[in-house]
């Protein structure tokens, strides 16, 4: 009778060695292969936001207020109806008050709506969608949905072009004030005829993940339905005062544009396309172009 023969146990070692090899070839490339799923997804996310603006702005004739006031509700609950969540959007109280007023901080018929999860309005890279302000939680200790993109309110500080400061907002005064100069601001009313500088030329939409207390905190930590809240912390917008994934530096209106894309950040600009925006940019130039009428003639592109 043959005997019956086993694996050695150098047979065994050298197999083991060889699948070792195996996962560390593939790990790697696997998640390569899901970070470029998740920028192609991110782009898309921003493609269709772009394609319901649009659809706002020929139903309406503009585009959707970024932050308003009287409501206190953002631009991204007025296309609603262009993502195929008109059902939703139907059940939004649009008068004036609080989002979050009334009994439990529901608005009324306003925040609540923000534990609905919006897929569209959430990068793929960001782990985390839930809304970390406690102004965004309900009192009965209910979470609800951020949104990873914001509206461009325009740039801060010197204009090359004019030589004058770029136009913001100081009242009330706190959280960095309000740019005026971008497509979606506090109360803005903008058409496509606002952008003198170029829809291609102008930002947009842009991603915000925010380096918070030495950790990612999803969006800027507050709910998707939130426009302005308490008078001048504006949620549905962000100034561009600081260069793109910056940490957060207490200044709310001004938390930086960014994401966990490594080098920088995504963009839809005003006619429709999304761009990858290089952190590295200079910041005159990152400026020139969130600005739609600030006639400067270096932009980045």
């Amino acid at each position: 009778m043959n005997a019956r023969r086993g694996f050695t146990l150098i047979e065994l070692l050298v197999v083991i060695a060889i699948i070792a090899i195996l996962i560390a070839i593939l790990v790697p490339a696997v998640q390569r292969v899901r970070v470029a799923a998740a920028r192609v997804q991110c782009q898309n996310n921003l493609k269709q936001i772009g394609i319901a603006l649009y659809g706002y702005h020929d139903a309406n004739k503009e585009f959707p207020v970024g932050a308003r006031v009287d409501n206190g509700l953002s631009w991204r609950v007025y296309i609603l109806p262009y993502i195929e969540q008109n059902n939703l959007f139907m059940m939004f109280d649009l008068g004036a008050g609080a989002w979050n007023g009334g009994p439990n901080r529901e608005g009324p018929n306003k925040m609540v709506h923000a534990l609905n999860r919006i897929l569209v309005y959430n990068c793929p890279s960001q782990g985390n969608s839930i809304a970390a302000n406690g102004s965004s939680t309900l009192v009965d200790g209910r979470k609800t949905f951020t949104s990873d993109y914001h509206g461009v309110a325009g740039p801060k500080g010197f204009n090359p072009a004019t030589g004058a400061a770029y136009q913001v907002n100081t009242t009330p005064t706190g959280q960095g004030g309000f740019a005026l100069q971008g497509i979606l601001g506090r109360d803005s009313k903008t058409r496509f005829t606002s952008f003198t500088d170029g829809a291609s030329n102008t930002l947009m939409v842009g991603e915000v993940s925010v380096w918070w207390n030495g950790s990612f905190l999803a969006s800027d930590g507050a709910d998707w339905v939130r426009g302005v809240g308490n008078g001048n912390g504006m949620a549905g917008c962000r100034n561009v005062q600081n260069a793109i994934n910056t940490p957060y530096n207490g200044i709310f209106n001004d938390i930086s544009f960014g994401s966990q894309h490594l080098g920088g950040a995504h963009f839809l600009l005003g006619d429709g396309s999304v761009r990858f925006v290089r952190e590295t940019v200079a910041l005159v130039v990152y400026k020139a172009t969130a600005s739609m009428d600030g006639s400067e003639v270096q932009v980045d592109n």
